[in-house]
């Protein structure tokens, strides 16, 4: 057994030189040489299975991770390896199952309690996985990621007042990602909207908004509907714009759009530009004009959904 650890432990120095070699085929071959020289050495199919994530051949990893937790049932790496792994495949029953044995070996570990997070949040388990990530906080009470995790699963539970101190502080964190204040930004502009803030709430969407890529239509509706109830005019416009362009069929935007033009005839010019690149389509009116929409009859996006109706005809409404 010595001689066969030391011939496989050759073979996995000669793995790391043609690896840093560029040389990936021929490493994968010595890797499938050192575990068959050596089919009980945990340690080497763990390289192996390592080597074999990180080029991309998946199944073929998935079957050395299985493999390595029967040799080594003691070591959480490959119970969390294999449970990324299933994740990705959607597989994820077997995932969670996997990722609990790792984290019974390996309670703390960041990388494992934070993918039971997002399976949690997949199962609907809203109130467990806000719990796991606050076991990530525990162990590391800077970590970024489970921050943005966590306060976008409170927003989503309504709990925004509990949201909104977790994201203020990563604004203007420097050790965070640019993407990461920038996704800071828009969760508290949303937790914003939801305790009617609205010109705080534009003023954080808009922010996010200079840096957010991939930016939807229900996006830049959000942004309009917020300026709308900050009754910042002059911002509506050009976010009905946005989110025609990207989406000439949105149902709420084609909605505030006609809404718009009922106002005044300076906010039909202003849509009416707006649809020079997508002109507006109703289905279900033929050559009939579409009876008009009052503001409370609006739809709001995802999480500000309820209005309250005030007495005064005509005044935009605040949300509950």
């Amino acid at each position: 057994m010595a001689i066969r650890d030391s011939e496989s432990q050759d073979l996995v120095e000669q793995v790391r030189v043609a690896t840093e070699s560029g040389r990936q085929e021929q490493a994968a071959e010595l890797l499938k040489r050192a575990v068959a020289n050596n089919p009980n050495n945990a340690a080497v199919r763990q390289q192996l299975s390592e080597f074999l994530i990180a080029n991309g051949y998946s199944e073929e990893a998935i079957q050395q991770l299985q493999r390595t937790t029967v040799l080594a049932p003691d070591d959480p790496r490959p119970y969390i390896d294999l449970s990324y792994l299933l994740y990705e495949k959607k597989q994820y029953t077997d995932a969670l199952k996997n990722l609990e044995l790792g984290l019974n070996l390996d309670p703390t570990n960041i990388r494992a309690l934070i993918l039971k997070g997002e399976l949690e949040e997949l199962a609907s388990l809203n109130s467990a996985a806000i719990e796991t990530y606050h076991r990530v906080l525990q162990v590391d009470p800077y970590n970024i990621d489970s921050r943005l995790k966590l306060a976008a699963l409170e927003i989503k539970m309504g709990e925004h007042n509990r949201a909104t101190p977790i994201l203020r502080p990563i604004c203007h964190n420097t050790s965070a990602t640019f993407d990461q204040r920038s996704e800071a930004q828009w969760l508290l502009g949303v937790a914003y909207g939801a305790d009617h803030r609205w010109s705080d709430s534009v003023a954080s969407l808009e922010q996010s908004m200079k840096n957010r890529k991939d930016a939807s239509a229900d996006d830049w509706y959000r942004v309009a509907y917020a300026c709308l109830q900050a009754k910042q005019m002059e911002k509506v416009y050009p976010a009905v714009t946005q989110a025609l362009t990207l989406n000439p069929m949105h149902t709420e935007t084609n909605r505030l759009s006609h809404f718009l033009t009922q106002q005044t005839h300076s906010s039909a010019a202003h849509i009416q530009q707006a649809s020079l690149y997508t002109p507006l389509k109703q289905p279900g009116f033929i050559r009939q004009a579409p009876q008009p929409i009052p503001v409370e009859a609006l739809t709001p996006p995802q999480g500000w959904e309820h209005v309250v109706k005030q007495p005064e005809s005509g005044a935009i409404l605040p949300l509950q």
